[in-house]
């Protein structure tokens, strides 16, 4: 994911805070915490990280776009590898 140079920040701002109040920050908190959860065994601390990550997206997801990794470089926010 990274940031849309092309967007319209005014909209992606308020649809933006539309989400956060309407459920964006109760999905945070829920990815938040099983991040936290999955981070306290071994096996689970790579999908634990990852859901750290999804709680970042999960609470300002407009104005970004899912770009190949290739593509994003060092702009990824997240970045997870295909096949």
């Amino acid at each position: 994911m990274v940031r849309d140079p092309r967007r319209d920040a005014a909209l992606s701002t308020l649809g933006n805070v539309i989400w956060l109040v309407l459920g964006g920050a109760v999905l945070a908190l829920a990815h938040l915490l099983l991040g936290l959860l999955l981070c306290l065994t071994v096996i689970g601390i790579p999908l634990g990280l990852a859901s750290m990550k999804m709680a970042r997206l999960a609470l300002t997801p407009f104005g970004r776009r899912v770009v190949p990794i290739a593509a994003a470089g060092a702009r990824a926010e997240v970045a997870v590898p295909g096949r």
